[in-house]
């Protein structure tokens, strides 16, 4: 005779197998993105005019791989909080104000600066994640409709 404690034990291993398998074969493979996506980014650092700041350039490229024209009108990195950054989030805003065609580049660039004062080398280079995000705002016409209607 079989033991149940053995008999329900088995049963739970082949029932955790079945829904592992069962959720692997649900999730998704990779999805194709289309429209602009990041594709390279440069930051380079200096000594500012004084000797309490740093100067971070960044140069960042976005890629519109979809099928059609995308209107840009800024581009704008997003910073992290951190009190030593100077720059205000107003002075980052690159307006585009422009189409970027499928299959094309846009580029922008500019400065961050970073008070320097009591820190290190390494406190400069720990700064968390100075950039945090890309924000871009685009308008687009959707329809023109005839007013009055006909």
């Amino acid at each position: 005779m079989i033991d149940k404690r053995f008999l329900h034990g088995s049963l739970l291993l082949f029932l955790g197998v079945l829904i592992g398998l069962s959720v692997s074969s649900l999730s998704c493979g990779p999805v194709p993105v289309e429209g602009l996506i990041f594709v390279d980014g440069l930051m380079s650092g200096h000594s500012g005019n004084d000797s309490f700041t740093e100067v971070y350039n960044y140069n960042l490229t976005f890629y519109n791989s979809g099928g059609e024209d995308i209107y840009v009108n800024t581009i704008e990195p997003v910073l992290s909080p951190d009190p030593r950054i100077l720059s205000t989030q107003q002075s980052l805003v690159s307006d585009i104000n422009r189409y970027v065609p499928a299959g094309s580049v846009v580029s922008i660039e500019g400065s961050i600066i970073i008070n320097s004062e009591n820190s290190s080398k390494e406190d400069l280079i720990d700064i968390e994640q100075t950039i945090r995000c890309i924000k871009m705002t685009s308008t687009e016409t959707i329809h023109c409709f005839n007013y009055p209607p006909e």
